[in-house]
């Protein structure tokens, strides 16, 4: 009943692998047969009758979706890996706040700001403890900022998230950042 197990890694080797090639058409081989066996390995696990009965069943299988959406969005499939990331968080409760947090990654990184908000929120929902969450819903309403004048105006909450964040990582790697951000 290992057999998922062996799809992973091969998933992970492939993913892992993609990143350090120069050919573009080889890195995006590689991003596409790692998904391939994320897949199997989901389609194994949850075929499995002993698979099943393993305690830990759900955790498991969100960990492969996760690798997998990890995948879909270095190949910039934005909607792939979002529905892989939340299909993680609902088979595994109690570590939303990470997997919902690449959602709100991967909308920043598409430029989907008002979504970001939103997916940032529900990390803040599920792990009010997650600063960086803070931080990156901060980042997102910068980017609703209007012009009034000539003077920036960022929306309502966009302060209080940088403080939120200053407040439970005063010393954070994103600290600096967040006062620049505040002090703008």
């Amino acid at each position: 009943g290992t057999r998922d197990l062996i799809w992973f890694k091969l998933g992970d080797a492939y993913r892992l692998s993609a990143p350090k090639q120069t050919d573009p058409a080889e890195k995006q081989k590689r991003y596409e047969t790692a998904a391939a066996d994320y897949q199997k390995a989901i389609d194994l696990r949850g075929a499995s009758d002993a698979a099943q009965k393993d305690p830990s069943n759900n955790l498991k299988i969100a960990a492969y979706y996760n690798n997998l959406a990890d995948v879909y969005a270095k190949s910039n499939k934005v909607e792939d890996a979002v529905a892989n990331y939340n299909k993680a968080a609902q088979l595994d409760p109690a570590h939303a706040g990470g997997y919902l947090f690449n959602v709100g990654a991967v909308l920043t990184n598409a430029g989907r700001v008002d979504d970001a908000i939103v997916a940032f929120d529900k990390v803040i929902a599920a792990d009010p403890t997650k600063a960086a969450a803070y931080y990156w819903k901060g980042v997102n309403l910068i980017g609703k900022a209007t012009l009034k004048g000539d003077k920036m105006v960022a929306p309502e909450g966009t302060a209080e998230a940088f403080q939120k964040y200053l407040e439970l990582e005063p010393d954070g790697k994103l600290a600096q950042p967040a006062k620049d951000m505040l002090a703008s």
